[in-house]
């Protein structure tokens, strides 16, 4: 018998949206908060070592909010990482086949070009993506599907996770980014996030889309002309390289919501019901029994 006391959620269990969300703004604001303060103790220490964008910070805070999101939820979930990372590498491979297929106008009008693959970019996608499949895939499906689990509502899980995770990204304007290059990143986004969202379901383990967003953010800021190596999207004008990406992201969509077919219910909903053990109710007590005559005048 599992001796550890099941901490009550009435909250996630009443309003599991704006729980799923809410989750995720404290829990990227924690995460933020963590790695400043690694980094700026390691700093204090080393003093060349970057108190910004130090990889011993976000390490660091990844392994602090896995275990700190299992804990809140004790002895409820299994974790963000156990699950079928075969199948989820195999999956991922249509979000990386969307990104590189997305450069074919680039190929076409003769405009494609590689940076340097320096330092900064690397640690940049790290930084999102880890940070982000965290967040948006991690804690706001993980939060949603302790209910939905057997409603079949995993597709409104990936729709929610989605859509935050493409909004998010409008806050880029507010770093410069430009406005119409930075809606098209919010669309693309969407969609990006709807994959994501589809391989977590599908088979339990967050590492799989860490690995393909790391992957992809380092293809991108490698690749794109308009985006810096800090990952922000300058003005361009635009062109038909801009509306075949779009297609392309919506194809990908469709795709993610594939994966999610009502053939697969079965299958997500046992990696699911694995993932969050929640205790029954305990059964009644069975009933004293009746004496004979009592029973026989009530059967007729």
């Amino acid at each position: 018998m599992n001796s550890q006391k099941t901490r009550q959620h009435k909250f996630v269990e009443k309003f599991p949206v704006v729980a799923a969300i809410l989750m995720a703004i404290f829990w990227m604001f924690l995460f933020e908060l963590i790695e400043g303060v690694i980094n700026l103790g390691i700093h204090m220490v080393i003093s060349g070592y970057d108190v910004a964008a130090g990889p011993v910070g976000l390490f660091a805070s990844t392994a602090i909010m896995l275990v700190l999101y299992k804990w809140w939820f004790r002895p409820e979930f299994e974790g963000m990482l156990k699950g079928d990372l075969r199948l989820g590498f195999l999956l991922g491979l249509i979000e990386l086949g969307y990104v590189l297929i997305s450069y074919v106008p680039n190929l076409i009008d003769g405009s494609f070009s590689i940076k340097p693959l320096v330092w900064t970019i690397i640690l940049v996608s790290l930084t999102a993506g880890i940070k982000e499949e965290l967040i948006f895939r991690g804690v706001i499906i993980s939060t949603l599907m302790r209910q939905w689990k057997d409603r079949n509502l995993f597709r409104q899980a990936a729709l929610v996770s989605g859509i935050v995770f493409g909004l998010i990204h409008a806050a880029n304007i507010f770093a410069g980014a430009d406005p119409l290059q930075t809606l098209m990143q919010v669309l693309a986004s969407v969609c990006v996030g709807f994959m994501f969202a589809a391989v977590y379901l599908r088979t339990g383990s967050i590492l799989t889309c860490m690995f393909y967003h790391v992957l992809h953010d380092i293809i991108a800021i490698s690749c794109e002309s308009n985006v810096s190596v800090n990952g922000l999207v300058a003005a361009r004008a635009f062109w038909w390289g801009d509306v075949f990406n779009l297609a392309m992201a919506a194809v990908m969509a469709v795709a993610a919501f594939w994966l999610l077919r009502d053939a697969k219910t079965e299958q997500i909903r046992e990696v699911w019901n694995r993932k969050w053990k929640l205790e029954a109710a305990p059964a009644p007590a069975p009933a004293a029994a009746a004496p004979a005559q009592t029973m026989q005048s009530k059967d007729m």
